[in-house]
This record gives C-alpha cells, structure tokens and sequence, in this order.
C-alpha cells in the first residue's frame, strides 16, 4: 500500500487536517508536524484525526517531536515516529506494553475513547457542546500524586530521600588536591662529536650534519712603497739655426719638430718654443728656441746633432744646432715593488678573514658552533691597488671586497645528539625536564688531515619519575590525609611526601569518588 505524506502547516486545524486526510485514496496516511510548532497535540484532537482516518479507511501514523502527542497517540493506538525514515522504514505498530495495558488507566482511556466515538461527526459541533465527556477528552495527561498514600509510606519516601541526599553530599560534598614532587636524577655525559661535509643526520655515534654559512666583506689597507726608480724630470733645450733654401720668407710655426738623423739620436724630438720668420733670399738664417719632446738626460745631444725639419718645412729650410743641449735631467722617485703588492694583500686579507669570522657569528643562533678553521676564501668580488702597477708612490693602497665561507653546526643538532646519547640511558620510569638540558664545548673543533672536524661535549640534563595521577588517586582514595601521605611516599618514587588539601579542610578523609580527587606533579 502506499503511503501518502500530509505536512501540517503552522496554521492548519483540525477541519484543514481532516480535509487534506481525504485526499489520499487507498493509502497509508503519514501526517508530518511542523518544526518547532505546537499544534493538533491535545488528546481529543488525536482521537477526531483517528476516528476520520477509520472512516477513510487509510492506516494513520504520526511523524513529529512534540512530547504530547507523543504521550497520547501510543495510547491511542497511533503510531508515531520522530522522522519520516523512520515511518518509513519501520512497521506501523504501537508498542507492545501498549497494546496490553490492563491497568486502571488502560480502562479508563477505553471508556474516554468510546465516548469520544459517540459524539457527532463533526468537530464544530463538539466545541460548541462542552458537556462533561468532552472535558475529559481534552483533559492532560494522568497525575498520580503521593497524597493517595498512606502516612506510613509517604514518610519512608522522605525519610529514603533525605538520606539518598546525605549520601550524595557524602559522595560529591568533599574534594582533594594531592601534590607530588616526583623524583629527579641528574645524566652526565661526555661526548666525542664529529662532522664533515658527507654527514646528513644526527646518530648517536657522534655523527653531526653541519651547514654552510657565506658572507662577503670589504675592507683597505696600505703601506710605505719600498722600491725606487728613475725617472726623466727636466727636459733638455737649446737653440737650432734654421736657413733659408728659397727666395721667400717662410714662416715657421711654433711647436715645429726637428729629429736627429743618426741611428744614436733617433726618437729624440725637440720643438721650437716660439715662433720666427727666414727671411726671404737663400742662406738666410733665423735662430729660434728649442725644447726637448720628452724630459730625462737623452735629450743632452751634442752641438749638430739635429738637422732633420718634420713636415713641409723640410723643403724650404734647413737646421742645426749650432751648440749642445743641455738640462735633460733624471729623478730618484719611490715605487711600490711587486713585493710589496703580495704583502699588503695578505695583510688585508687576515684582517677582512676575522671580520668574516665576526660577522658569521653575529648571524648565527643562541648556541650554534662555528668551526673556525673552516674558513675559506670563495672569491674576490673587487680589488683595486693605487697606484696602479709600476707608477710611482709614496705609499700603496689596497681596497678588497672578498666573500668567505664556514662551516657551522646548529645548536638543534647538537641538542639531538645528546638527547639520543642520554635516552639510551634513560632510567626506567623517568623521563627528561623541559628546558633542562646544558651543553657545554670542552675542546675547540679541529680539522684533521681527512677534512673531518672533532670536538668534545659535556651534556647535562635532569630526569624526573614518571607518577601516574591514576595510580596516586587510587592509592589515596577514601583514606583519611596522613594514611594518603604514608602510602603515597612508600609506593610512589617521590622526591619528598605530598602534600594534601582537603575541601572543606575539616573533612576528615579523602573523596570515596576518583573524579573529586585531583593530582598535580610540581618540579
């Protein structure tokens, strides 16, 4: 048979109900109460949507929350269930001790059921006769009261309350608090670490993974030049006799060049200082100033030494220099040596390696070791020397910009290592204190010729008895507070007796309840 699902609304009554139940033709009605609404919940309302549902001839089952209807349909014979797959999924049965009620209330609804079925079939009708079988139709559900028992009775039941309420107070009035300081040893061990760049993990062999730590630093230096060189200081000058070839007058410009022709004076220079003029007619002659190209002593030429004239000149004119040139002279001047480059390059490389190593630590964290002898040079960012190769100088200058590099170990690891050195000796029943372990580097890390860098650790750490508050509670449980102290310091590995508070303090003995007995550990 199907089933046909009617949901109430908030605003439906009884005649709007039965008036949707005839809807249904040959099927199950499933009627499906609002949310959180109160309607159609009285006895007597229960009783017309039964009688009409008979009447259709559909089974009648109830789908809602409400308490009374609830309380009234299984005595009514209704089905009902709290959701729709429920109804759905289940037979359409009233319960068992429902169906066999036999009691006076059983006999009674019975008689309220047959009355109700007496009445006129149409519900306005009812109300608007409230004659007294209609009173008890709508009544709510049945009281019983203690006032129909005798004195004898009614005094039991108060005297078993108050003493179940005694009872209660005994249980749930008194609280305690027990406070243990649990037993501590002190593990002490040395440790041989070691590490290299292979090493990934921590084992408890004293194997320890270190990181690389770079940094680039810059820095100058100097220092006096200790060579020394001779430079040309003074050029040589003097005077060339320039004659006349043509019948002209030829000008001659200042800074025109005159040589020497022989294989001893080739590459010396001189110019004139100012200028002249060769008068006009051949043989004529014009002495003008001369000076050197370049200073030093080579250009000291003895007397006829120039005769060659630079450019077009050469063709109207010709030169000699009637005497020598004199005052090309050299200058003692100090230079830095290729020595000294070397040396204030390791120089300032010293001082910018403990810069390097300065900085590395101000980036490390509380506790990480660095491995001095790690250090190394990666690259020279920048360098500049001043003066520049063999110029001369008073002093040297350097400034450098290099990038160096070095191995550190974390404090994490260290920390690791000598938590599995110290659990692989870890007393049983104790475990290891918070923020109680020390480490402390006996020896500087070293390099051997392997690339493997030792060390030596001293570890220290506190370990504290593990107490179960359980095992406290049930010792202590219902003894009065100096048995408590005596059980618990005999059976407990305790550093010194607890201590017990009792709420209210005149309480003469701990809670008969494990929940109102609460442990702290402290230490």
């Amino acid at each position: 048979m199907k089933t046909y699902i009617l949901r109430l609304e908030p605003h439906d009554d009884l005649v709007s109900a039965r008036d949707k139940m005839g809807w249904a033709k040959d099927s199950r009605i499933l009627l499906v109460w609002p949310e959180k609404k109160s309607i159609l919940n009285r006895r007597l309302d229960l009783i017309l949507l039964q009688r009409h549902s008979r009447l259709l001839g559909s089974p009648l089952a109830l789908v809602t929350r409400d308490s009374e209807v609830h309380y009234f349909a299984p005595r009514l014979g209704i089905p009902v269930f709290r959701t729709i797959a429920k109804a759905q999924g289940q037979r359409w049965r009233v319960p068992r001790h429902f169906r066999r009620l036999g009691d006076t209330e059983h006999r009674q609804e019975k008689a309220e059921r047959a009355g109700a079925e007496a009445l006129p079939e149409h519900s306005d009708v009812l109300y608007r006769q409230p004659f007294e079988s209609s009173a008890k139709l709508v009544s709510p559900r049945p009281e019983s009261s203690l006032t129909e028992l005798k004195p004898p009775a009614r005094l039991a039941f108060f005297v078993a309350g108050v003493l179940a309420l005694l009872a209660l107070a005994v249980c749930l009035a008194p609280s305690a608090r027990v406070t243990l300081t649990p037993r501590t040893l002190v593990q002490d061990v040395l440790i041989n670490a070691w590490s290299s760049p292979e090493i990934e993990r921590v084992n408890i062999g004293g194997a320890t993974p270190s990181r690389l730590v770079a940094v680039s630093v810059e820095g100058r230096d100097r220092l006096p030049a200790s060579g020394a060189v001779r430079l040309p200081s003074q050029p040589a000058a003097g005077v060339v006799t320039f004659t006349n070839l043509t019948d002209q007058l030829v000008e001659i410009p200042k800074g025109s060049g005159v040589r020497g022709l022989s294989t001893e004076n080739a590459g010396i220079r001189f110019i004139t200082t100012q200028a002249g003029q060769a008068p006009a007619g051949s043989g004529q002659t014009v002495d003008l100033p001369v000076q050197c190209a370049m200073p030093g002593p080579r250009g000291n030429l003895p007397a006829g030494a120039l005769s060659a004239i630079e450019g077009m000149l050469g063709l109207q004119l010709s030169a000699v220099n009637p005497s020598p040139t004199r005052g090309g002279a050299d200058q003692l001047l100090p230079i830095p040596t290729r020595a000294d480059r070397l040396k204030l390059a390791d120089q300032l490389r010293l001082a910018l390696e403990k810069t390097a190593l300065l900085e590395i630590q101000q980036q490390l964290n509380p506790g990480d070791l660095l491995i001095p002898g790690s250090l190394q040079l990666i690259s020279t960012v920048d360098e500049t020397y001043k003066p520049a190769e063999n110029l001369p100088g008073d002093q040297l200058s350097l400034s450098q910009r290099l990038e160096f590099q070095a191995r550190v170990v974390e404090a994490s690891a260290l920390q690791n290592l000598a938590q599995m050195v110290f659990d692989a000796n870890l007393p049983t029943g104790y475990q290891a204190q918070e923020d109680t372990l020390q480490l402390e580097i006996l020896t500087q890390p070293e390099i051997d010729a392997s690339g493997v860098i030792r060390w030596r650790i001293h570890a220290v750490r506190r370990v504290a008895a593990q107490i179960s508050a359980s095992e406290a509670v049930q010792i202590a449980l219902g003894l009065d507070p100096c048995q408590a102290v005596q059980r618990l310091t005999v059976r407990l590995p305790l550093e010194q007796p607890p201590d017990i508070e009792l709420q209210p303090a005149w309480w003469p003995r701990l809670p008969i309840l494990p929940f109102r007995i609460s442990v702290q550990s402290q230490g």
